[in-house]
C-alpha cells in the first residue's frame, strides 16, 4: 500500500489543523494553522523551492517534500488554490501538474482536500475579491495575530488558503458536528433524550 494510505486523522476536540497550499512548479508555498471557530493559530509555513530539471523529477520533489511535511505536522484537512486560466496555456498546464503532485501527496495520506479559487480566498481573507498580494499578507498577519512577522508571497497565499477554508461553512460544520459527537459519547444514556439534553444541544 502507499505510505500512509488509509490513515484518516480525526478532527481534534480542541482544534483542527489545516494545511494550505499555494502550488507552483518553481515555488510551492505551504502553511499550517490550527483552527477553532473564531480563532486561528499559526503553526508553520515555508516555500518549497523546486530544483530545475526534468518535469517528472520536479513533480516528485513536490510530492515527497509535501508528504514529509504532512507526516511532520499531521494536518486534519487541506486546501489548495485552484488553477486560473491565463493567456499562456503552457504555464497553466505546468501549474496544473504542480497542483496534481501536491494533491496526490495529500490524498496518499487520506486527508480531505478542498479546492478554492483565488477570488474566494481573497474575498474571505480581506473582504475584497480583487485584493493585491500586500493586502492579502496584511490580513493574514492580522488573522494570525502576527503583525510583526513577514511572510513571503507564496507563504502568505498558502496561509490565506488555509484561513479561507477554516472560515468556510463546510469546515465549521465539520468541527461542530465532531465536537457534538464527542460530547454525546460522554452523556449517560438516560440523558440523551431528556429535556436537559435537548437544552444542551440547543446551546451548541
Amino acid at each position: 500500500p502507499l505510505p500512509g494510505y488509509g490513515r484518516r486523522l480525526l478532527v481534534s476536540q480542541k482544534a483542527v489543523r489545516i494545511l494550505g497550499i499555494d502550488p507552483g512548479l518553481n515555488h510551492t508555498g505551504y502553511g499550517f494553522v490550527d483552527f477553532v471557530p473564531g480563532h486561528f493559530t499559526y503553526v508553520a509555513s515555508g516555500v518549497l523551492n523546486v530544483p530545475a530539471g526534468e518535469l517528472s523529477d520536479r513533480l516528485g520533489f513536490i510530492f515527497k517534500s509535501l508528504s514529509a511535511l504532512i507526516e511532520e505536522h499531521h494536518p486534519n484537512v487541506a486546501s489548495i488554490e485552484k488553477t486560473f486560466l491565463n493567456t499562456n496555456a503552457q504555464s497553466s498546464m505546468l501549474l496544473s501538474h504542480a497542483r496534481g503532485a501536491a494533491m496526490c501527496a495529500v490524498a496518499c495520506h487520506s486527508i480531505l482536500c478542498k479546492e478554492i479559487s483565488t477570488r474566494e480566498i481573497k474575498k474571505s481573507v480581506t473582504g475584497y475579491g480583487a485584493a493585491d498580494k500586500d493586502q492579502v499578507q496584511q490580513m493574514v498577519l492580522r488573522h494570525l495575530k502576527l503583525e510583526d512577522t513577514r511572510f513571503s508571497p507564496d507563504e502568505s497565499d498558502a496561509l490565506a488558503t488555509a484561513i479561507c477554508y477554516g472560515s468556510s461553512s463546510i469546515l465549521l460544520g465539520l468541527v461542530r458536528n465532531q465536537g457534538r459527537q464527542q460530547r454525546n459519547r460522554c452523556v449517560p444514556q438516560r440523558l440523551k433524550c431528556s429535556p436537559l439534553k435537548k437544552r444542551v444541544d440547543e446551546t451548541l
